[in-house]
């Protein structure tokens, strides 16, 4: 085999309430073979292997070129394996958004000699990367960094997704991937389209960029038939940054769903000013079970400190017409904002609850690498990093802002006040109770409100 992509394993042995196929990986592991190389993915995470067990299956594989990548909140056990896997690999890269973010600095931050890293979207740098290192060629290619050398730090973007071959899920454990808006079932998820014209400030646009562009609906339902046909899965996680943007295009892509008698169940990202009664009717009877929404805060203060560029008025609007439409919702939150309390945090708490939101997501405010509000926090002074916060994280370490008023104390309160605030009243308990289908969800719904519970009256000491 000539070349070995890992998603590597976690650190701490914790069940993922999340857990989804690397796509970027299974993307690129097509590309190669496309052009010809042959190479194969290791999805350590899914597989739940210990750092000791990925090793050996590096070992077992004998690659001529492997691949780690990493991500900021997971850079730790990334690094972690790196170690591991530089005695037994020839050339060895590392890829993925945090690299994008920090470009040569990664070699630095490395704990180990690296061969290469590669930046942004490599469909087309890495097989020329891996032939160059095959035929024993040096050769120059942008977005392909190597050390001490002068390098061209920019990459080309794909222009024509539908050029791309759908990525390789064969090669991963595709039945293992889970997620609780269908629990019990494996999921598998699917990216049609890339990049997000809008300008929120905690976003990395480093990989994707900001021009959006979208995949033909026929590219797109082509790859949902062969989803069915291949793995037999029909519950699908669209991850686009945006797949509302283009109301024509979802409702095409709908038509096609229903036409083609697909039978899917899944879940995308929408925004509140993006979405309309007509084009949710299409998408409910194409099979969205829930759509997910930045709704991050209560605050219009908040709303454009962050550069939502929405209302609350927007936000009420859209969930509502979601839940007349018959589509569940998720909100997406953020706490430790800048300029707000812990006051109006709850504010917000209230906010997800008078939404009526299905469910609710409250993250950290994390100034990732490469994003406006990682320059924002360092110019002040206020970027530090810590273990993550969040119930569904696995003991990674993810940056966050401490302003003074935010201290670690107060966000691990105010997260585990909103979880709790949220999903452990009656109401609540009683409205998921009566929507669950089958004594498997019971059993997969009951073992996350544990695990959830568990958390929310935990305390940790960093």
């Amino acid at each position: 085999m000539s070349v070995l992509l890992i998603n590597p394993p976690a650190l701490e042995r914790v069940p993922a309430r999340i857990s989804t196929p690397p796509l970027g990986l299974a993307y690129l592991a097509a590309s190669l073979r496309a052009a010809g190389i042959a190479a194969e993915i290791l999805d350590a995470d899914a597989l739940d292997l210990t750092l000791d067990q990925t090793t050996a299956e590096v070992r077992r594989r004998s690659a001529r070129l492997v691949g780690v990548t990493a991500m900021t909140p997971t850079v730790s056990a990334a690094y972690a394996l790196l170690e591991r896997v530089r005695p037994l690999a020839p050339f060895l890269i590392v890829g993925g958004p945090h690299v994008s973010a920090l470009g040569e600095g990664v070699f630095a931050e490395s704990p180990v000699p690296l061969d290469a890293a590669v930046l942004g979207e490599a469909e087309e740098t890495l097989p020329q990367l891996t032939r160059a290192v095959l035929e024993g060629r040096e050769e120059t290619i942008a977005g392909v960094l190597r050390p001490g050398r002068e390098n061209a730090l920019e990459w080309p973007r794909v222009r024509d997704l539908d050029a791309l071959p759908f990525p390789d899920r064969e090669s991963l454990p595709y039945r293992r991937y889970r997620h609780p808006l269908f629990p019990g079932r494996p999921v598998t998820a699917i990216i049609t389209s890339r990049g997000c014209p809008y300008r929120c400030i905690f976003c990395d646009k480093r990989v994707a960029g900001s021009k959006w562009r979208p995949r033909s609906p026929d590219n797109v339902l082509a790859e949902l038939a062969e989803i069915v046909l291949k793995t037999g899965l029909r519950r699908i996680i669209i991850y686009d940054d945006l797949f509302t943007l283009d109301r024509r295009r979802v409702i095409e892509i709908c038509r096609g769903i229903i036409d083609r008698g697909l039978d899917l169940r899944w879940k995308c990202e929408g925004r509140v000013n993006r979405v309309d009664p007509e084009m949710l009717g299409w998408m409910k009877r194409a099979g969205c079970a829930m759509i997910a929404y930045g709704v991050e805060t209560a605050l219009e203060s908040g709303l454009q400190f962050l550069r939502k560029d929405i209302t609350v008025a927007e936000t009420r609007a859209a969930f509502a017409a979601t839940r007349a439409a018959g589509i569940e919702s998720l909100g997406y939150f953020l706490l430790g904002i800048p300029g707000e309390t812990m006051a109006d945090e709850l504010e917000t708490v209230r906010l997800a609850i008078d939404l009526g939101a299905d469910y609710a997501q409250f993250g950290i405010l994390s100034p990732l690498p490469g994003t406006p509000l990682d320059d924002y926090a360092r110019e002040r002074g206020w970027a530090s990093a810590a273990p993550a916060r969040g119930p569904a994280e696995r003991g990674s370490r993810r940056p966050v802002i401490l302003d003074g008023y935010w201290t670690l104390a107060r966000l691990d309160e105010i997260s585990r006040r909103a979880h709790r605030a949220f999903y452990f009243r009656p109401a609540y308990v009683w409205k998921r109770l009566r929507k669950t289908g089958s004594p498997r969800e019971l059993w997969a719904g009951a073992r996350q409100a544990a695990r959830l519970w568990r958390w929310t009256i935990g305390k940790r000491e960093d």
